[in-house]
């Protein structure tokens, strides 16, 4: 967990996409209150993500694991990658309102290894992450995606919010 020093005082609120430095995903917002966001890591083993790897346009799920790694799993075999390929969000949106929580293109990180057995239908990347997000000092909240599963009724107001920044308070990282 990564906690800000800024909240829902600031326009910040749960579920929001938080990205870092080169439009690099960072987490979501996990727990927010007036003067203060908890922002869960893309690199946690509680996150998982859809990801799509740029040039052969692979999609599977990355998720976080112990150490700052991550894993894309359930990529389909027949898909060939490369070592340093790009891998970005895939930014999903199905036709009965369901959008993947996080928009399309942010980066995620690039290909550190293949696992590929040739009897199975997926193969397993292994992702470096674009960002040392232990090292993170300064992000922007996305405060106007709407993710998830969207409200068909009309917008009250229509318009974009603008993004709330800010830099981490000294003490930025929780356990």
């Amino acid at each position: 967990m990564l906690t800000l020093g800024r909240g829902t005082a600031d326009g910040i609120a749960l579920g929001d996409v938080v990205i870092g430095e080169g439009g690099a995903l960072v987490g979501r917002v996990a727990r927010v209150g007036p003067g203060f966001a908890q922002v869960l890591l893309i690199t946690d083993t509680s996150s998982t993500v859809i990801g799509e790897v740029v040039a052969p346009k692979a999609t599977g799920e990355v998720v976080g694991q112990l150490g700052g790694a991550l894993i894309m799993q359930n990529i389909d075999s027949t898909e060939r990658l490369q070592i340093g390929d790009k891998v970005i969000t895939a930014g999903i949106s199905l036709a009965d309102g369901v959008r993947s929580p996080y928009p399309r293109g942010l980066v995620i990180g690039s290909v550190l290894d293949v696992v590929r057995d040739p009897n199975a239908v997926v193969q397993t990347a292994y992702l470096q992450p674009l960002l040392d997000l232990d090292k993170v000092t300064n992000v922007l909240v996305v405060t106007d995606y709407a993710g998830g599963i969207l409200d068909t009724a009309p917008a009250a107001s229509p318009g974009a919010t603008p993004a709330a920044t800010g830099e981490l308070p000294p003490a930025s990282t929780a356990p």
